[in-house]
This record gives structure tokens, sequence and C-alpha cells, in this order.
């Protein structure tokens, strides 16, 4: 491997942010349904997010953006964590109303929403050893 070569972890790490961007756009009624009320225009913030994720996902396989894109992910990670604890403290979960997602408030049994929260920090984890591995 040469050093412009990404690591099998940058590549990882590509693959799974681009698809998640991908997914911002095959299912947004799914990513609109857990953006908190609190937060303005859950579409434009669908959008946004997803196109952050597939661009810094993609640059996380050139070396020439793999620094910049590891530390964009790993902002934006941070960046939507209050999502996460909106979802864990007020029980939402994404349920389908007609062939659509629509936000269910209150409705979230079980501890994927709780246990969604300590998993973002292997993540972060993961996206500052990239950054930091990045030439």
């Amino acid at each position: 491997m040469t050093t412009n070569s990404p690591r099998p972890s940058s590549i990882a790490a590509g693959v799974f942010f681009t698809c998640a961007g991908v997914a911002h756009f095959a299912k947004p009624d799914f990513f609109e349904s857990i953006v908190p009320d609190w937060f303005p225009n859950a579409a434009l913030t669908n959008r946004v997010s997803g196109a952050a994720e597939l661009l810094l996902g993609l640059g996380m396989l050139s070396s020439k953006t793999r620094k910049v894109s590891a530390l964009g992910l790993l902002l934006l990670t941070i960046a939507v964590f209050p999502a996460n604890v909106d979802m864990a403290v007020n029980k939402v979960e994404p349920k389908p109303v007609d062939g659509r997602f629509t936000r269910s408030v209150g409705t979230a049994t079980g501890p994927a929403n709780w246990i969604r929260l300590p998993m973002q920090l292997p993540l972060l984890w993961w996206l500052w050893r990239e950054f930091r591995s990045a030439r």
C-alpha cells in the first residue's frame, strides 16, 4: 500500500458514511422523522446532513481530502448527537403511516434509543483516529 492509498479503516468509514448519506435521500421521511421538534425545517436538515455525510464519506477515499473529511465527519457526528439524545429522552420512534415514516413521540420501547448514545463514543474515536492518521 502506498502512502496515498487509503487504509482499510478509511475505506470502511468512507463506505459507511457515503451509504448513510445516500440513505438520507433514498428514505428522507425516515430521517426527517427523527429530527427533533425544536429544530427548524426537518426536510432541509435531512438534505444538508445527508449531503454532508455523502460528500465527506467520499472524501475519506482520497488522500487529498481525507483529513478534512475525517474532521468534518467528526464534527457532524457531534452536531447530530442532540437528535440522539432527543430520541432517547422523548422515546421517539419513526413509525410508518400510510407508507411514510412519521415522528412518534413517547412510543419507543426498549433500550435501543439509549444504547445508541454510548455507541457514538467508538464512532467518534474512530473518526478521530482517521483524522490523526491522515496526511
